[in-house]
């Protein structure tokens, strides 16, 4: 029986750096037909995929592509709000599976039960954190997960 070599990528972004098994996220996320919120009907869920490509910033797109991450195929995405602005106010997450091996875990838990994120601003509309985790995720092996967290405010 032979085994399966993997091969971890290192990826630095800002203050993190990651070992990625590139090849297993990128070869994930093939196999996913759609994203959350191209599944979903209701009409945030149709405003985020219309605006899809409003939502990351170059940078961001560049470094999912290094992570192996299809940026249009998001584990779960939410609506919180509609701002005076006009902006839809959206957060939701990815996975790809690695390590962290520095930076700062954006989970703050506050009990056993319940966290928020701090998240690093990007730009004006754009935040994003890592953490580990499987929250609803489109991964079937959920062993290694890094999870991606963001908010985006969009048309």
């Amino acid at each position: 029986m032979t085994k399966t070599r993997i091969i971890l990528k290192t990826v630095k972004y800002r203050d993190w750096t990651f070992e990625v098994d590139f090849e297993f996220t990128k070869k994930s996320y093939t196999k996913f037909k759609n994203g959350g919120a191209s599944d979903c009907e209701c009409a945030d869920c149709k405003n985020f995929t219309y605006n899809r490509h409003n939502a990351y910033p170059e940078e961001i797109k560049l470094l999912f592509a290094e992570l192996g991450v299809d940026y249009t195929k998001e584990s779960e995405v939410m609506h919180y709000c509609q701002e005076e602005n006009g902006l839809h106010y959206y957060a939701g997450w990815f996975h790809f599976k690695g390590k962290m091996l520095s930076g700062k875990d954006c989970r703050i838990s506050h009990t056993e039960t319940t966290h928020t994120f701090e998240l690093e601003r990007i730009t004006k509309n754009f935040s994003i954190g890592f953490t580990l985790g499987n929250s609803p995720s489109l991964f079937e092996n959920l062993d290694g997960l890094i999870q991606i967290e963001f908010e985006t405010k969009i048309p």
